[in-house]
This record gives structure tokens, sequence and C-alpha cells, in this order.
């Protein structure tokens, strides 16, 4: 339900996020791209801030209320990062699959 939970239970070659099921080729593309963002300011292996103003902005220093806000919603747990968990769910809100009931209650669409 919504962005609190991720089952990280493996089903075969998917993954089960919110209420519908990532593919393998998904997850793996998701990864991709995290590692990315995640080693592009602090080689920490976890997305801060800066990384993601570099990522949109392709400036680490330029600030943005809109991006702030973004950043904010997607670090779930509010600890100033945001880890791949909270990534998948994140980004698996806006997956075409997602049920239009899940984007309304998750916290990413308010």
């Amino acid at each position: 339900m919504g962005c609190n939970s991720s089952k990280k239970s493996r089903l075969g070659r998917q993954f089960q996020v919110q209420n519908f099921t990532l593919a393998l080729n998904e997850v793996e593309s998701l990864y991709e791209l995290y590692k990315n963002l995640s080693c592009s300011v602090v080689k920490d292996g976890l997305i801060h801030k800066e990384e993601l103003q570099l990522a949109v902005l392709r400036n680490s220093n330029k600030q943005s209320f809109f991006l702030d806000r973004i950043f904010d919603l997607f670090d779930v747990d509010g600890n100033g990062h945001i880890e791949f968990g909270e990534f998948v769910r994140s980004m698996a809100v806006f997956h075409p699959r997602t049920p239009q009931t899940d984007k309304i209650k998750c916290k990413i669409c308010v």
C-alpha cells in the first residue's frame, strides 16, 4: 500500500513493489541508474541531495525548492540520503502498471 513498504521477496525473475510486480530487468535498470547517481559526488553508494541536484539541474550547488521537495519525498526515513529501497519504492509510483489508487495514496503524489 502506498510508499510505506516494499516487499523485497523475489518471485522467480520478478519483484513485488507496491501492489504490482517489477520484472527483474526493470529492477536491474533502476539499480544501474541508482549506482550512477549515488557515486556522482559522494562515493558512498547513497544518493545525497547534491547528487540529485547534479543529475537534474546539471549543477550540484544550484538550489531548487521543487527538487528539495522531491528529495524529501524520496528520502522516506528522513536520514538525509536515499537508499536503494527508497529509490525503487519512489520510482515505482511513476510506473505505468502502478494502480491509480496507489499513486493517489502514496505520499510522493501529495
